[in-house]
């Protein structure tokens, strides 16, 4: 009699373990289901983030550099592998340095960042020019499209175009950022604000005079 108690009482902890492993297991299932849902927002969020903010930075930089993202988007036409070595170069001789500052702390680390912000600033603004290219070619053949529309419709379909998934982070973006930055060096000191370039569209929109 006393066995029979013992085993009934072993097979009742026994099932009790196994409820309480299966609640477990349950809890932790939901908890992984609302966390991947929580991340997926997130995801999205960011994406959508991204897709107003960039071509928004992108037009605003077009705008306030409009001559240096008209001489760059003329270089960019005439082909990418120049642009794209001296936006490499110009990474190592300013960016390079000033990483080295960074580290050094006090009053050399400010001056880093600054130079690291005025280097990325600068590298949008070729990016500005790329997306100025390619609204360019889009809509060159209409001439019922207003002249702003070009920098617009360039800036999202470059901006969805970055945001695919790898190619656009590890390749469109980061090849568009040293070729547009070599590019803006090019066009800032191989062209005069008035010269035309061989095969480049019709631009719609005169560019602003320089200063």
């Amino acid at each position: 009699m006393t066995l029979v108690i013992r085993r009934s009482a072993a097979n009742h902890f026994a099932d009790f373990i196994n409820a309480h492993k299966v609640n477990v297991f349950v809890q932790l299932k939901h908890k992984e289901i609302i966390m991947g849902i929580g991340d997926a927002i997130t995801l999205v969020g960011c994406l959508a983030g991204m897709m107003l903010a960039l071509p928004a930075m992108m037009i605003f930089l077009s705008t306030t550099f409009d001559q240096t993202t008209w001489n760059g988007a003329h270089r960019l036409d005439r082909g990418f592998i120049t642009p794209l070595v001296v936006g490499l170069v110009a990474v190592g001789v300013i960016g390079v340095p000033a990483s080295a500052l960074i580290s050094l702390g006090s009053i050399f680390q400010l001056t880093g960042v600054l130079i690291i912000l005025g280097l990325l600033t600068w590298a949008f603004t070729g990016l500005a020019s790329l997306a100025r290219l390619i609204g360019v070619r889009a809509i060159s053949s209409n001439r019922n499209w207003p002249p702003y529309s070009q920098m617009v419709l360039g800036s999202f379909v470059l901006t969805f175009a970055i945001a695919f998934p790898l190619i656009g982070w590890l390749i469109i973006l980061p090849v568009g950022l040293l070729a547009g930055l070599g590019a803006t060096i090019l066009g800032r000191f191989s062209y005069r604000d008035d010269e035309p370039t061989p095969n480049t569209p019709v631009y719609t929109e005169a560019p602003l005079e320089a200063a």
